[in-house]
């Protein structure tokens, strides 16, 4: 198994996932809850990658298990990025390294200087997991300190962050994934963290990596706006949704299975925020989703749309706990701020909805069509 593939406790963790989504959303009418969806309903748009493709699967291995319908999707050309997914510079959009990466360094102060002092207890705790007291590699620099900070253009396009503050966020990544994997306690971080209250705490550098990486504005403009214009686009008219055959009856439940970035870059567009048990605000982590529900107000036919994240718990993921409607995964109603003053009943009128999308969205960035 290559690093980054999809595990087979990772695929059990997906179907518990699939399964609650079923009996959730299936419980208010939205899809079937007992039978196989009617062709078209239900469709799922999945990046091209081999662990987002399996983690649909084992989704809709939850969702619909013995049904034949045609329900995951992917673009035809295999060969080259999904730009809903990965999109890449244009003439419009170009993307550029050193505005972004200049971006992202105003917002630190001009370097890592405030970060790693603010940061500070968290990044030891990391150094003494990776490096404890005695560790030494002749001639070079362990753990934390063996590249120095920095914001650097990627050979194949974008930027990359170097430095103690990726190596730790990429480190209390897998220590979480360990966790997840349910491997024994003094194997997680082979023993040197304390437990989940550890786990929590060194996860604050990943979501700040995470943050400066894919919320900095300018880049979730670049990288987000073909995104929210495809879901602000499938909201106003399901037939829109990608993957959506050409038939009377709309999508009803569709799911774009991507990455965390991907929502990183639309919780930047729309100022999100949201917090899960075990988890710190804001942090996109596995199997986790950010929902767009649209709802019909009985008598005024009015549109809203109201947004939630959902997420198993680390506990829940350790423990592989079967999910249902009374042991529901972690779960939170999501403000949109700009919608504030119109809110009726935690949802944003759709109309309103859209003219937030539309004035996030960078036009130069939309480089597909819904």
């Amino acid at each position: 198994m290559a690093p980054g593939d999809l595990t087979p406790r990772g695929a059990v963790l997906g179907r518990e996932m699939g399964l609650f989504y079923r009996v959730h959303y299936g419980g208010r009418g939205l899809i079937q809850e007992d039978d196989c969806p009617a062709p078209g309903i239900v469709v799922i748009w999945v990046d091209i990658d081999q662990r987002t493709e399996l983690s649909a699967l084992s989704t809709l291995g939850g969702l619909y298990l013995r049904c034949l319908n045609p329900i995951l999707k992917h673009q035809a050309d295999i060969s080259k990025p999904d730009p809903l997914f990965h999109p890449l510079p244009s003439p419009s959009c170009p993307m550029d390294p050193a505005s972004n990466r200049a971006a992202i360094l105003e917002r630190i102060g001009g370097d890592f200087t405030s970060v790693r002092r603010e940061y500070a207890p968290q990044l030891s705790k990391l150094q003494s997991a990776l490096c404890p007291p005695g560790t030494s590699q002749a001639g070079h620099a362990c753990g934390l300190a063996a590249e120095a900070p920095d914001i650097v253009a990627r050979p194949g396009g974008g930027l990359a962050m170097t430095g103690p503050i990726a190596i730790g966020a990429l480190s209390a990544e897998i220590f979480m994934d360990e966790s997840a994997e349910g491997m024994p306690a003094n194997d997680v971080a082979w023993g040197r963290l304390a437990g989940s209250g550890d786990l929590l705490d060194v996860a604050k550098v990943r979501r700040l990596a995470g943050d400066l990486m894919e919320r900095t504005r300018p880049i979730a403009q670049q990288k987000g706006s073909n995104l929210l214009t495809q879901i602000t686009a499938a909201l106003q008219d399901g037939h829109k949704f990608p993957g959506a055959p050409n038939i009377t009856e709309p999508v009803r439940f569709g799911m774009l299975v991507g990455h965390d970035t991907n929502i990183l870059n639309v919780a930047s567009l729309l100022n999100l925020d949201w917090e899960i048990p075990g988890y710190q605000p804001g942090e996109a982590v596995p199997g986790g989703s950010l929902a767009f529900e649209l709802l019909k107000e009985v008598g005024t036919n009015q549109r809203y749309v109201r947004l939630a994240y959902f997420a198993q718990t680390p506990q829940q993921m350790r423990d592989a706990v079967r999910l249902d409607l009374d042991h529901p995964p972690g779960m939170t109603a999501v403000e949109l701020p700009a919608c504030k003053a119109y809110v009726r009943n935690g949802a944003c009128p759709l109309q309103r909805f859209v003219e937030i999308a539309k004035a996030a969205i960078d036009p130069a960035c939309v480089t597909i069509k819904p």
